[in-house]
């Protein structure tokens, strides 16, 4: 159709043409030119689609993964405070000489610092000490309040206290007490390892039910 006779069309006839034209090039515009992008998003999306929920998940994983850590520092502290509160068996001398010296600091004298048999109990022990002392009645309870604040685990027990005959101000009484600081064994610490099956030993075979 040649251009004099487009301008002799109505003009309606003339713009549903050009829109006619206009929709031919949008669609094939559209169709062959946008096609490998849109193809490319779609698929961007479908793997974002399966990225969320693993990336959803790993951040929950590494929250955790922090709790975890907190709560292993948390018990890393609290056994280096135990530990210090419950020494190893080869520290128990420091211990006791540590004790003696806070006798002797609140001015008692040491009659008897006599160590007896160990005790058990459960996953520690003890070494039981019989002490018999002179002192003031202060400085002993100055001791006893020493004691009670001292950083690793002691015990009295068996306490006896009498009045001295000849006293004097820093000599009032005579107590006798056993003494029993805790610690823990090296075996209990470092329990032994599972021996090895020796090379070519075959292991007993097992009995039958008996009927």
């Amino acid at each position: 159709m040649k251009i004099g006779n487009l301008k002799a069309l109505p003009w309606y006839l003339r713009l549903a043409m050009f829109v006619a034209v206009a929709a031919v090039l949008y669609g094939g515009f559209w169709y062959l030119v946008t096609r490998p992008t849109r193809a490319e998003t779609q698929q961007f999306n479908n793997e974002i689609a399966q990225l969320l929920p693993k990336n959803a998940q790993a951040q929950i994983a590494s929250q955790r993964l922090n709790e975890f850590r907190a709560v292993y520092k948390a018990r890393q502290e609290e056994y280096e405070e135990l530990k210090a509160l419950l020494p190893e068996q080869r520290e128990i001398t420091m211990v006791l000489q540590g004790v003696q010296d806070r006798a002797r600091g609140n001015g008692l004298v040491l009659k008897k610092f006599l160590p007896k048999e160990d005790v058990q109990e459960g996953n520690y022990s003890g070494k039981k000490i019989e002490v018999s002392v002179t002192s003031s009645f202060a400085s002993l309870r100055s001791f006893f309040e020493q004691l009670a604040h001292y950083q690793r685990i002691v015990s009295i027990s068996n306490f006896q206290i009498h009045q001295v005959d000849k006293q004097t101000s820093m000599k009032t009484v005579d107590a006798t007490f056993d003494l029993t600081a805790y610690y823990v064994s090296a075996e209990k610490l470092n329990p032994p390892a599972a021996q090895p099956a020796v090379s070519g030993q075959v292991p007993p075979a097992a009995e039958p039910p008996k009927k």
